[in-house]
């Protein structure tokens, strides 16, 4: 009986991660969490609760530049090499006639796992650097899901 693996998501020297992969990766969900609260932008809500998922967008934006400076900064002969999906759940997954508060319960089990999966990371690597970078993508995972989750509540 053989055993089936499961696909890695990231290309792997020597069984570790690679920044290059992490990278794109990183910049694949900010891309991803930027449509992600666009969507959410498209539904009725109050006017406060617009203001901050704005704000979230553009956090998303501007991360998704950092990421990409950061890249350009390690490997400044390469492309971005972009995957199709950063496997974190994408909001594609839900219907398209969901409600504002199925919109944000969904944002914020992206954000928690974006979380987790930096916080996993930190272990990863050598690099004080890149440690910190993991530390930082991990808190400003945290720091959505807390804004979100102040808004599902105010949604009621």
């Amino acid at each position: 009986m053989s055993e089936e693996k499961e696909p890695e998501t990231f290309d792997t020297i020597n069984g570790e991660v690679t920044l290059q992969r992490l990278l794109a990766r990183a910049i694949k969900t900010e891309i991803e969490s930027a449509e992600t609260y666009r969507t959410l932008l498209e539904k009725d809500l109050p006017e406060e609760t617009k203001q901050k998922i704005e704000k979230l967008v553009a956090q998303e934006e501007e991360h998704e530049d950092n990421f990409s400076s950061i890249f350009d900064d390690f490997f400044p002969e390469d492309e971005i090499p972009l995957p199709e999906r950063s496997d974190i759940e994408v909001m594609s997954e839900i219907p398209q006639d969901a409600t504002p508060q199925q919109l944000i319960e969904k944002a914020l089990e992206t954000e928690r796992e974006s979380e987790k999966f930096y916080s996993d990371l930190v272990g990863e690597f050598e690099d004080r650097e890149v440690r910190r970078l993991m530390g930082y993508l991990a808190a400003n995972e945290r720091e959505h899901y807390e804004i979100l989750k102040e808004e599902l509540t105010k949604l009621g």
